[in-house]
C-alpha cells in the first residue's frame, strides 16, 4: 500500500463520484478505478459500494476515511517540518556551555533568535573548551566557544571573535587588595593561583603561566580546579587568587573582584571565539552565528547590547 492509494480513496469518498475525484487528481477514471481495486485488495475490505450510478461508502469505508485522512494530515505535517528544518526555521540546536563570560552578551543573542526562529529548541551542554572542539568534530553540538591563541586557527573549524579582554588579578571582595586600583604580579606571586581545567588541556592554566614567564617571574602554588563556578567559589572564599579577564563583572553575582594587573611588557589579551564546523550545512547554524555577528561589536568591547 502506498500514500497515493490513500490519496485516491479519500478524494472517491469525499465526491462519491470517481469522475469527479479522477479531475481533482488530474488522473484517467480508469486508473483511479484501478487504484481503489487495488487497495480493497490490499486491505481485503470492501470500502465502497458502486454502480453504475452511484457511489458510497460501506461501513469499514467510513472507519477506513477516517483513520486515512489522520494519516495524510501527519504525513503533511511531517514534510513541513521537514522543509521548515532543511530552511533553518526547526530543530534542536546544541551549543557548548560558555559560562559567566557570555552572560553580558548571550542572553540578548538567545532572545532574538528564539523571537526570529521560534520553533527552534537551543540547548546547552556541559563540557570544557578543550570539549567542545572534539564535540563539534563529532557532531554533539553545532556550536561551541573557545579561548585564547589559536582557537581560530582550528583546521575545520570556523569561528568568530566575539570578546577580548585584559587579563587582571581576582581577588575576594573581602582580600587586602580588592580596593586597589592596580597590582602588580610581584606582589600577588606567593599566592596560590586557581587555574580552571586538566592540568594537561587548560588554556588558562598556559595563560597564566606565560603571564608570570613575560614577567621573569613564577606563582609558587598553581592548583587546578574543574569547574568555573568552583573556581569562583574558592576565590571568593579566599582559597586563591587567578587571573580572569577584566570584562567579568563578578561583585555582585559571586564576590570577587577583578583588579588591573600592571605588567613591564605588553599586556596579554584574552580572547573568545563562537566556533563551529566549516563544512555544517545548516542553516539553522549559519542563522544563529549571524546573529552573534551582529551583537559583535558590543560583545568584543564588553559593551551591553544594543536595546
Amino acid at each position: 500500500m502506498e500514500l497515493r492509494h490513500l490519496r485516491y480513496f479519500v478524494a472517491v469518498a469525499e465526491e462519491l463520484n470517481f469522475r469527479r475525484a479522477a479531475e481533482r487528481l488530474h488522473v484517467t477514471r480508469p486508473a483511479l478505478s484501478k487504484q481503489i481495486k487495488d487497495l480493497e485488495l490490499q486491505t481485503g475490505v470492501r470500502l465502497l459500494e458502486r454502480n453504475t450510478v452511484s457511489v458510497s461508502l460501506t461501513d469499514a469505508g467510513s472507519v477506513f476515511l477516517a483513520e486515512a485522512r489522520g494519516i495524510l494530515a501527519d504525513v503533511d505535517r511531517a514534510i513541513g517540518l521537514a522543509r521548515e528544518a532543511q530552511d533553518g526555521r526547526r530543530g534542536q540546536l546544541r551549543i557548548g556551555s560558555v559560562g559567566q563570560i557570555a552572560s553580558g552578551f548571550l542572553p540578548e543573542v538567545l532572545k532574538v533568535f528564539g523571537s526570529e526562529f521560534p520553533g527552534i529548541e537551543v540547548s546547552f551542554v556541559e563540557m570544557t573548551p578543550v570539549e567542545q572542539l572534539a564535540a563539534l568534530a563529532k557532531g554533539e553540538i553545532h556550536i561551541g566557544f573557545a579561548y585564547g591563541r589559536g582557537a581560530n586557527e582550528v583546521p575545520g573549524i570556523s569561528s568568530m571573535l566575539l570578546v577580548t579582554s585584559v587579563f587582571g588579578v581576582s581577588v575576594s571582595k573581602l582580600h587586602p587588595m580588592a580596593t586597589r586600583s592596580s597590582v602588580r604580579l610581584s606582589e600577588v606571586r606567593q599566592s596560590t593561583f586557581l587555574s580552571l581545567g586538566d592540568e594537561t588541556t587548560s588554556t588558562h592554566r598556559r595563560d597564566i603561566f606565560r603571564i608570570f614567564e613575560e614577567e621573569g617571574l613564577k606563582p609558587r602554588t598553581m592548583r587546578q580546579i574543574q569547574s568555573f563556578e568552583s573556581l569562583l567559589t574558592m576565590v571568593s572564599a579566599d582559597q586563591g587568587l587567578s587571573l580572569l579577564p577584566e570584562v567579568l563583572d563578578l561583585r555582585k553575582s559571586h564576590g570577587v573582584v577583578t583588579v588591573a594587573l600592571l605588567l613591564a611588557k605588553a599586556q596579554p589579551d584574552f580572547t573568545m571565539w563562537a566556533v563551529w564546523k566549516s563544512d555544517d550545512p545548516s542553516l539553522m547554524v549559519r542563522n544563529f552565528v549571524r546573529i552573534l555577528g551582529e551583537n559583535r561589536e558590543e560583545t568584543l568591547t564588553g559593551k551591553d547590547p544594543k536595546p
